[in-house]
């Protein structure tokens, strides 16, 4: 079992025993459903209440998994981002865990299925609520992403529940994520 895998393993039942719901984002999606490429992290998103952050805390601590630095409870809050270390059998990593904070993340999350990743069976992100997390960032490397992730689905993808949120998005926002994406879409055609 490889790090990845066992920091992976150790989340999700960490996770699960605390019946937090979850889906697992990042490098690790981008690997299932678009180009692979190295990841040294997990990325999560999850459901929690910031009042419960010291709780999810502590008991991550038997999973392996401990904050990055002292003030991680008040980087969570505020940002809502928990960043930890996972230290197990002399193995060291990495993960994020993201709080979810508007009903695009939450309907990700409840959307997400149980999936084989790599050895271990764990929530995964839907390839469309990837695009959608991937399209609404302002990062050079998600837009890469992307283009990989519309690449190897094409034809798979719910394209209506693509275009539904970001019908929502840009009527809220006055962006034009709805014709960016169309217009990347032509591009893999």
């Amino acid at each position: 079992m490889t790090l990845l895998d066992l920091e992976l393993k150790s989340l999700a039942q960490c996770l699960s025993v605390q019946k937090i719901k979850y889906a697992v984002i990042g490098g690790i999606a981008v690997f299932v459903y678009g180009e692979p490429r190295f990841t040294a992290d997990i990325d999560v998103n999850i459901i929690l209440e910031r009042r419960k952050i010291e709780d999810f805390l502590r008991r991550a601590k038997k999973y392996g998994f401990s904050p990055c630095s002292p003030g991680v409870k008040r980087i969570a809050k505020e940002a809502g981002v928990i960043p930890l270390f996972f230290k197990k059998n002399r193995l060291i990593g990495r993960a994020d865990i993201i709080l979810a904070e508007n009903p695009l993340e939450y309907s990700g999350i409840n959307r997400a299925k149980t999936r084989k990743i790599g050895a271990v069976k764990a929530k995964l992100v839907t390839p469309e609520d990837l695009i959608l997390h991937k399209i609404t960032s302002p990062r050079p490397r998600d837009k890469e992403d992307l283009k990989g992730i519309l690449l190897r689905q094409k034809g798979r993808l719910d394209l209506k529940y693509i275009r539904s949120w970001l019908a929502k998005i840009d009527k809220a926002n006055s962006t034009k994520l709805l014709s960016c994406f169309n217009g990347l879409l032509k591009k893999t055609v």
